[in-house]
């Protein structure tokens, strides 16, 4: 093992074209899906029923307001289950052995897998956007505050992704976070409403939601507003991202359900 002072660019950039090549082979199964729903979302929600609803935001169309948060849901999404799903198959398989053995630190080992989804749901947040362009009036006002989001989101949504494929032992325990904790909080995180509309209580609650601050600081950098400034919502995504990925690499460390 290698100390972290020496980075084996060549075994960690191995296991990342590995893992990126592995979901880009499967490219109708982990790119395409997310597209297609994000168009049917911005269909059906955007033209079909966003006409009949009137302004959230004065000067901004309901299709205009809810894309960035289509988008960020699909980041999240993708970037969750392609490290979760990378993680689990590599044990079921015993090939994850493979990467054990080789001269990678854990830190290595982890960035891996973290990148490689992150890289997956940056791809999925840039094709939502260029369908995003085709169908409506989207636009980006902040480049840098839209790329800091789109890829702190990634990497943040990846090395959860990450340690819930350690801890899963079956496929079902990879779809429980996703089914009961991702999708719920997706919805409840602003994606197609303001916190303005709902409950005081409802909006206090809002804020204890981490995917409220992803949709919000994506969306302040697409259409210069949203309900929580810029530098908050930045500040909160890039310390869970921080603190994700440290406790990634300290399972990979310990060998968390990856010895026995």
């Amino acid at each position: 093992m290698i100390v972290a002072s020496m980075f084996n660019w060549v075994g960690f950039r191995t296991l990342l074209i590995k893992e990126i090549k592995r979901f880009l082979s499967m490219i109708g199964q982990t790119i395409a899906p997310p597209l297609l729903t994000s168009l049917l979302y911005i269909l059906v929600f955007g033209h079909l029923l966003g006409s009949r609803i009137q302004e959230i935001v004065p000067g901004v169309s309901y299709i205009d307001f809810i894309v960035p948060g289509i988008l960020m849901m699909n980041v999240i999404s993708g970037a969750f289950m392609n490290a979760s799903f990378a993680i689990y198959l590599g044990k079921l398989q015993s090939s994850i052995q493979e990467v054990l053995v080789a001269p990678l630190s854990y830190i290595e080992m982890a960035l891996g897998y973290v990148l490689a989804g992150a890289v997956r749901g940056i791809l999925i947040g840039l094709g939502v956007y260029l369908i995003a362009i085709y169908f409506t009036t989207a636009s980006i006002m902040h480049l840098g505050a839209f790329l800091y989001f789109l890829i702190a989101t990634s990497l943040l949504c990846s090395a959860l992704g990450a340690i819930v494929g350690l801890w899963a032992k079956s496929f079902e325990h990879i779809n429980i976070p996703n089914t009961f904790l991702i999708l719920p909080l997706s919805f409840l995180g602003g994606v197609f409403h303001s916190i303005r509309l709902l409950p005081s209580s409802l909006a206090r609650l809002s804020y204890f939601n981490p995917i409220f601050y992803m949709v919000n600081g994506i969306r302040g950098s697409m259409i210069g507003t949203s309900d929580v400034s810029s530098l908050m919502a930045g500040v909160v995504v890039g310390v869970l991202s921080l603190v994700s990925f440290i406790w990634c690499v300290y399972l990979f460390r310990i060998g968390y359900r990856l010895r026995s």
